[in-house]
């Protein structure tokens, strides 16, 4: 094929665009996004979509999609790598321009329906340098002049060998942070550890000291301030020093385990619930209210025991709670927050957390009203591949796979109900769990 001087023109311009755009970035999603863009901008499509492929699942997995009002109605499912043009183009390793009469074919018919987009032509190339095994695809519809042509394949297959090799940096960028960070987590709960463990000794020494104590005022003259005083220390032994010297030293090899990835083992003991749950959240009242967000309980105080590790679930609603104060901060107006500057009691969304045993499952809901998420990131999560865009913002980008860990060391199910534009509701099962699908 020859390309004209002007066709020339526009592709260097395209490969120089997506060199530009895509050489910096260490966020996979952020590229992908990005490439998505530049393809449906480079050959002058009305929208499009970029899938990647989970070699174990063997589908192609929908990533994103634009443009956004799309985006929202569409129906985005996984599909088989050999499945409809996708998959042939994928299978292939070959780019393939299609054009579709007004015919009635139910696929369009239904994407029509749910979408209101009528697509007249499309162009799918897979995402590839070449010689290379596919990581996935690009399928972008609607020419906005005419139909696709060879000359749009050559530019996408081009700016698809930068993409795919962008894409590979960031993932391995992002693993390489990933592990730099399990590590840093390793040697601080390591360390934390032995400490914990000075802190037992030191704890094991007081009460002895104290049990000395006390026999020997035991043995001498009543002396009632003493006894009050040797009754305050004990009370403190047992009530503080010793529930929370463990606790530290559990949570430390729990980080340890974690880091170290190694199978999680937790503590089961018969208790309420609720008191976990409850004492999880209470903490992070301040760091709501710094953020403007009001934290509201709907709690069943009377519900029946359970045996579960009270230190993984209060670790799963600190974890939970603190990403949704971050969603809902993130999606206040600059506007509004300029207004109530000064106002520190000022709240501009809501985090519930909520807490039911129903038909012998305890099921705890943590809702927030704020930007919400794509389909593709809440299946990102509940695998464990992936995390939210609000606890990434933390630094270590582990809070969600965290809870997705901690759920499953439980023996309980973790889902997760979401759309974008309308918040988000992270729905955890203990106890007698329903036949109900791992996400809706």
């Amino acid at each position: 094929m020859k390309l004209t001087i002007a066709e020339s023109s526009r592709l260097l311009e395209a490969l120089h665009g997506a060199t530009r755009k895509l050489a910096s970035s260490a966020d996979p999603d952020a590229v992908l996004r990005d490439v998505l863009t530049l393809c449906v901008e480079a050959v002058g499509a009305e929208g499009g979509t970029i899938y990647i492929h989970d070699p174990v699942t063997r589908t192609l997995q929908f990533a994103f999609v634009t443009p956004e009002d799309v985006a929202m109605r569409l129906e985005r499912l996984d599909i088989p790598d050999d499945y409809g043009v996708v998959g042939r183009v994928f299978q292939s390793g070959t780019a393939e321009v299609s054009s579709f009469p007004r015919d009635g074919d139910p696929n369009r018919i239904r994407i029509r329906e749910r979408t209101g987009l009528i697509v007249r032509n499309m162009i799918t190339v897979p995402l590839q340098i070449k010689g290379s095994t596919p990581i996935g695809a690009v399928q972008v519809v609607n020419k906005r002049n005419g139909n696709f042509n060879e000359n749009d394949e050559a530019v996408l297959e081009s700016i698809s060998d930068v993409s795919t090799m962008a894409i590979t940096n960031a993932r391995l960028l992002e693993q390489q942070t990933r592990v730099a960070s399990l590590e840093g987590m390793g040697r601080a709960a390591h360390d934390l550890a032995n400490k914990a463990g000075v802190l037992s000794t030191i704890t094991e020494d007081f009460r002895r000291n104290l049990d000395g104590l006390k026999e020997a005022l035991g043995k001498g003259p009543s002396n009632s301030e003493a006894c009050y005083y040797l009754e305050m220390l004990e009370t403190s032994l047992h009530d503080v020093f010793v529930p929370y010297g463990e606790r530290v030293y559990r949570y430390a090899r729990l980080i340890n385990d974690l880091a170290a990835g190694k199978e999680l083992k937790p503590k089961m003991k018969k208790g309420q619930l609720v008191s976990a749950v409850e004492g999880g959240v209470t903490f992070l009242e301040s760091q709501a209210r710094r953020n403007h967000v009001r934290i509201v309980y709907d709690l069943q105080q009377d519900a029946p025991e359970l045996e579960f590790d009270d230190l993984f679930v209060m670790r799963v609603m600190e974890n939970l709670v603190g990403n949704a104060i971050k969603a809902v901060n993130d999606s206040i107006p600059n506007e509004w927050l300029a207004e109530h500057a000064d106002d520190d009691d000022a709240s501009y969304g809501t985090v519930t957390v909520r807490y039911r045993h129903v038909d012998g499952c305890h099921m705890i809901e943590v809702a927030d009203d704020g930007p919400g998420m794509s389909p593709a990131t809440i299946r990102s999560i509940l695998s464990g591949k992936a995390v939210s865009q609000w606890d990434r913002s933390l630094g270590t980008g582990l809070g969600t796979k965290v809870v997705v860990e901690l759920v499953r060391a439980l023996g309980g199910r973790l889902s997760i109900r979401s759309k974008l534009g309308e918040g988000s509701t992270f729905v955890i099962e203990l106890g007698n769990l329903p036949g109900l699908p791992s996400a809706v």
